[in-house]
């Protein structure tokens, strides 16, 4: 929606410079339009990798909330199975019989909570690579989400530049345009 609006600007400019140019000043208005044009091809751009950070932050927290899930059902199979092994083990004092079918039970608890164990650590350190992801995707859209700021703010100084035949604007714009494209490639290699 941004990019369709910073086009509709970039149009508009166009025609004003195109009725400029019968008054002798063709190459500015040219030269403006052209970056008007290149900054809105920047913002396109910085509207999409926006887009594509924010999908990342929610996917991102749904595997965080899965892994989370998973993490807490782990820890609640080993305390079960801690708790088990200890009634298995009270038990086990009495007859033969409930020796033995309390060893073999006991057996069988330990191997679980040995297997219990890495995975939770295992869990433990996908939730960690999750919240990471995450964080890294949420500085990336706000780099994003800046850098649309200043190349908006640059095109609609340039825009006006074009209209009020003020090379300072142009300037400005450009400034603007120039801060939103540094935002941008800092989001890129963050």
């Amino acid at each position: 929606m941004e990019a369709h609006r910073s086009y509709e600007r970039f149009e508009e400019g166009h025609r004003v410079a195109a009725a400029r140019d019968h008054y002798g000043e063709p190459h500015y208005a040219r030269n403006a339009a052209l970056a008007v044009a290149v900054m809105a091809a920047f913002l396109a751009l910085a509207t999409f990798l926006s887009d594509e950070a924010v999908k990342e932050v929610v996917t991102g927290e749904t595997h965080r909330a899965d892994t989370s899930a998973r993490l807490e059902s782990n820890r609640v199979k080993i305390d079960i199975a801690s708790g088990n092994a200890g009634l298995l083990e009270a038990l086990g004092t009495g007859n033969a019989q409930l020796r033995r079918a309390s060893k073999e039970a006991l057996r069988h608890e330990t191997r679980i909570a040995r297997e219990l164990k890495p995975a939770d650590a295992h869990l433990t350190a996908e939730l960690r690579a999750d919240e990471k992801e995450t964080d890294h995707a949420n500085t990336q859209h706000l780099d994003y989400e800046l850098a649309e700021v200043g190349l908006q703010v640059g095109i609609v100084l340039a825009s006006v530049s074009i209209i009020a035949r003020r090379r300072w604007l142009l300037a400005c714009g450009g400034a603007a345009a120039t801060a939103g494209v540094l935002l941008l490639l800092l989001g890129l290699l963050a």
